[in-house]
């Protein structure tokens, strides 16, 4: 089973900046969960949200910003927002990495990345809600693990209201969920813990799709987890696995 921290180890530093990812070294994780933005002059940065209000106490929009402009905000008050190139040198190979892609078209930008990093894809995964981008991924890369998120929907699409509707008649969800999984050309999926039960996670099974959980930091759910045999936990603290 994957050990995987979120966005580094944000239970003991701030999300998505190095010290996180360090942090989650120190804790043996299998692999580093980060987040990808695109800048106006398209840089990918590692940062979760596109609104500055919650990270940097900003009024402003990353896809607006230059790569400069951005290197200039703190996060939580004392860290920068590192390049996907300085996340990928801080971790030097030390684990695996799962990039989640939070905006179309980023792609060809975060592959092209790796390339020039000359990073081993075969300890890549790419995730994200949008299956197009998942597809773009296979296409420029087929070595790179790919991993559909179901479902941290970033606007209103059609997409969102698939999901309310597989969730408001619940006995069909299951075989929604393996359906967008199928249509985006995944070979995980990676799913908010809340929806996973038993019978889930046997049919996801049978249709080989591998599982990653997110986010789990209840050592009681961990353990219920493990037990039900996803392939994968995606937590803040990584030293609870």
């Amino acid at each position: 089973m994957l050990k995987i921290g979120h966005r580094g180890a944000m239970a003991y530093a701030p999300e998505n900046t190095i010290p996180s990812f360090k942090t989650a070294l120190d804790l043996g994780v299998d692999m580093v969960e980060c987040d990808v933005r695109i800048t106006a002059d398209q840089y990918p940065v590692v940062i979760h949200d596109n609104l500055l209000g919650r990270l940097a106490k900003k009024i402003g929009r990353v896809n607006r910003l230059t790569l400069d402009e951005v290197k200039q905000l703190k996060i939580r008050e004392t860290e920068s927002v590192p390049t996907l190139g300085e996340v990928l040198e801080a971790i030097g190979g030390q684990a695996g990495i799962n990039i989640e892609l939070k905006v179309k078209g980023s792609a060809q930008v975060v592959v092209q990345t790796l390339r020039d990093y000359k990073v081993d894809f075969r300890r890549v995964m790419i995730s994200s809600n949008f299956p197009g981008e998942l597809r773009r991924v296979e296409q420029l890369e087929p070595s790179i693990t790919t991993a559909l998120v179901f479902r941290s929907t970033n606007s209103l699409n059609i997409w969102l209201i698939l999901d309310f509707l597989a969730l408001l008649f619940l006995p069909v969800t299951k075989y929604y969920i393996s359906w967008v999984v199928s249509h985006a050309h995944a070979d995980y999926l990676n799913i908010n813990h809340r929806l996973l039960n038993s019978h889930k996670v046997e049919l996801f099974k049978r249709r080989g799709i591998k599982i990653c959980a997110w986010t789990v930091n209840n050592r009681r759910k961990i353990d219920y987890l493990k037990r039900l045999g996803v392939d994968g936990i995606i937590t803040n603290y990584p030293d609870r696995l």
